[in-house]
C-alpha cells in the first residue's frame, strides 16, 4: 500500500518535472529569439536598417508613400505589411505557447477573423481604386487604416498557419482549436493592442527593434509553409511526437524560404524598383 502511494506520488512528480521543462523551452525559445533582436537593434541599426529593408523587398512594394517613416527614415515595409508581420509575429507566439491544438475553431471565431480577412481585402481593394484609378471608392485610404488592417491579417495568417502546422507535424495533437472560446480571442486581441503604440512611438530604437521582428516574421511564416509542404510530400504526417523531432523539415523549410527571398530579392533588382499595385 505505502509502495503505491509511493508510486503515484512519483509519477506525479515527474509528470510535474515534464510539463516545468516543457514550458521552460516554450519560454526560452520565445525570450531568446528576442533577446537576439534586441542585442542586434543596439549594436548595429544601421547593419541592421539595410538587413530589414532587403529583406522586406521580396514581399513588399515599400513604396514611401505608404510607409510609416522616422526621423527622414522609411519602414522596412508599408504600413499593411508592418501591421500583418508584426501582428504575425504576436500570434506565432501566442499560438506556440498553447500546445499541439489542431481542431477548426467554433463558428464565431471564425467569423470573427473572416471579417479580418473582409477588412484587409476591402481596405486593399479601395486603396489600389484610389491611388492606380484615382476614384474615390469608399473611403480615403491611410497608412493608419492599411496597419490597423495588416494587424487583423497578421491574426488570419498565424491562426491558420500554426492550426495546419500542429495538424500536420503532431502524433500526439490536441483535438481542441487554438482558439477555443471568445476568452482566448480576446485574451490574443489584448496582446495584438499592444502595436497600436507602434503608431506613436518616436524611438529610433523601437523603430528599428520592429523592423528586424517583422521581416524575421516573414521568413519564419515562409519557411512554415515550406515545412508544412515537406512534411506531406515526405507522407510524415502525424509522425512527429515533440518538436526535436520536427527539427529537420523545419530547418528544411527555413532553408527553402532563405533561398526564395534571396531569389525574390535578385528578381525584383533586376526587373523593377517598384511596384504597379500600391495596395
Amino acid at each position: 500500500m505505502l509502495a503505491s502511494a509511493r508510486g503515484i506520488i512519483y509519477n506525479l512528480g515527474f509528470k510535474k518535472r515534464m510539463k516545468l521543462k516543457s514550458r521552460f523551452w516554450q519560454v526560452f525559445l520565445i525570450v531568446f529569439p528576442l533577446g537576439i533582436c534586441y542585442v542586434l537593434s543596439f549594436i548595429i541599426p544601421t547593419v541592421l536598417q539595410n538587413f530589414t529593408h532587403w529583406v522586406g523587398s521580396a514581399v513588399c512594394h515599400q513604396l514611401p508613400h505608404h510607409s510609416f517613416s522616422l526621423n527622414g527614415r522609411q519602414f522596412a515595409l508599408c504600413a499593411r505589411c508592418t501591421g500583418t508581420y508584426l501582428s504575425a509575429c504576436i500570434g506565432l507566439v501566442y499560438f506556440f505557447s498553447k500546445g499541439k491544438k489542431a481542431a477548426v475553431p467554433s463558428k464565431s471565431i471564425f467569423i470573427l477573423f473572416l471579417f479580418f480577412f473582409l477588412f484587409w481585402i476591402v481596405d486593399g481593394v479601395n486603396s489600389f481604386i484610389y491611388e492606380v484609378l484615382h476614384h474615390q471608392f469608399l473611403y480615403t485610404p491611410s497608412n493608419i487604416l492599411r496597419f490597423l488592417s495588416g494587424i487583423g491579417m497578421g491574426m488570419v495568417y498565424s491562426l491558420i498557419i500554426m492550426t495546419i502546422v500542429n495538424y500536420v507535424f503532431w502524433k500526439n495533437k490536441e483535438q481542441e482549436a487554438l482558439l477555443k472560446n471568445w476568452k482566448d480571442a480576446g485574451l490574443l486581441i489584448l496582446c495584438e493592442s499592444v502595436l497600436v503604440f507602434f503608431l506613436f512611438s518616436k524611438s529610433n530604437y523601437l523603430f528599428n527593434l520592429a523592423g528586424l521582428i517583422s521581416t524575421l516574421t516573414v521568413v519564419v511564416l515562409i519557411g512554415l509553409l515550406y515545412a508544412i509542404l515537406v512534411v506531406i510530400l515526405a507522407h510524415k504526417e502525424g509522425s512527429y511526437q515533440n518538436r526535436k523531432d520536427a527539427f529537420i523539415p523545419l530547418l528544411i523549410g527555413l532553408g527553402i524560404a532563405i533561398l526564395q527571398i534571396i531569389l525574390m530579392v535578385h528578381l525584383r533588382m533586376k526587373l523593377t524598383n517598384f511596384s504597379i499595385f500600391p495596395l
